[in-house]
Order: C-alpha cells, then structure tokens, then sequence
C-alpha cells in the first residue's frame, strides 16, 4: 500500500484529488495539509511514501517545504504540483531534489501512475514540465554560469558548485539576500562563501570581485 500525503492550499483541489485517490487500490491517504508548513508537521509524524505537493502555497512554498522534507527525510517521494509549467520553478524544484513535476491539469490516470512510479524510485516529469527539461539540458553547454566556470578553469581558478553559483550571482550584481534567497541559503553563509570566493580570485573586495567576473564575458564573446 502506497502512503500518500496531498499538500495543495485550494480547499476544493485538495479534496479532489483525495476524493480521486482514495478509490485507488493500492493507495491510501494518510493526511492532507493546506502550506508546507503543516506538509513537514504531519511528515514528521507519520512520514508518507510518497508527497504530492502544490508548489504555490501560503507560509510556505511547495518549493521550501521539498527542501527541507528531502534534507531530513530523504527517502520520502515527492511530485510538485502546479497549474503552469514555469521554467525557473520546474528547475528548482529538481534542483532541490523534488521526484517529479506534474501540471494539474493532467488526468487521474497520469496522477495515479506518476505516484506509483515515484514510489518504485523513478523521476516523474510528464508534459510540458518534460519539454521545458529537455530543452534545459540540451541548452546546458551555452549556460553563462558553465561558461564562467570554464573561464575561470583555464585561469588554474577552480570553485566548488555553491562557490560557483555565488560568483555567478557575483557577476550579477545581486545583493547577499537576494544570493540567500535564489540559492535557498542563511545570509551568513553567503557571506562566508563569498569570502572564499573572494580568496580565491585572489581579490579583496566586492567591487573588484565584480569587475573581474564581468570582465571575463567582455574579452570575447562566448
């Protein structure tokens, strides 16, 4: 039997999508919640197989509670829910370890087969979420933040993932919270990676750590 949890703030979707899946076989409904908030409460009691999980919720996003549920609960499946495949959302969401990514609109069939095959450890991504990925990765090799990595590699400068994504945003010119908040971080810690960042360039200050990352896309075109 398969333990399912349905996080979605829309009072009517929410009992939808229970009313759905509670006809199903080898599904139970364990709990609902209404923001990620009560999604973590109730894992944290009684942990589900797997979470489908609405990504615009109240309190706490769907995106934030998939962050924190696979830090400490990592063999806990989860589906992101949403009504539009946004490109940046869907990205995330991946990248903070979310198991699928599902459009609403999708009938109970794919619902139903999605959480199963989450259960049995595959990635779900159906429709146009897929299309979006897809073509993600096949732009990969023209991203701006590889390319400043590999600019930075042929200079013997080598950074870590976070490191990387710091000097990206860095050469961005975003401020340490909007860094905390893109990369899900405490601005402490973005001040600290910053100061290794920082080492490792071989700079001292912000401003000329920006000029010199800048300066990196301005000697020739990439």
């Amino acid at each position: 039997m398969i333990r399912v949890l349905v996080v979605e703030d829309q009072l009517l979707v929410r009992e939808g999508i229970q009313a759905l899946l509670e006809k199903v076989e080898d599904m139970e409904i364990i709990g609902t919640a209404s923001n990620g908030y009560e999604a973590i409460q109730h894992v944290q009691k009684s942990p589900p197989d797997v979470v489908l999980m609405d990504i615009h919720m109240p309190k706490l996003d769907g995106i934030k509670a998939t962050l924190h549920l696979k830090e400490h609960f990592p063999n806990v499946k989860v589906i992101l829910l949403t009504t539009f495949a946004e490109e940046d959302r869907i990205i995330t969401g991946i990248n903070v370890g979310a198991d699928g990514f599902l459009l609403k609109r999708l009938d109970v069939n794919h619902i139903v087969r999605s959480i199963r095959d989450a259960y049995e450890g595959q990635m779900v991504i159906v429709g146009e979420a897929a299309r979006i990925l897809a073509k993600n990765i096949r732009d990969a090799k023209y991203n701006k933040k590889e390319v400043l990595n590999r600019k930075l590699q042929v200079r013997y400068i080598y950074l870590s993932k976070r490191e990387l994504d710091v000097a990206y945003a860095l050469m961005e010119e975003m401020t340490n919270k909007q860094m905390a908040q893109k990369l899900f971080l405490g601005e402490g810690t973005i001040k600290n990676y910053i100061s290794e960042v920082y080492t490792k360039l071989g700079i001292r200050n912000r401003n000329d750590a920006i000029a010199f990352l800048q300066s990196l896309f301005k000697m020739e075109n990439y």
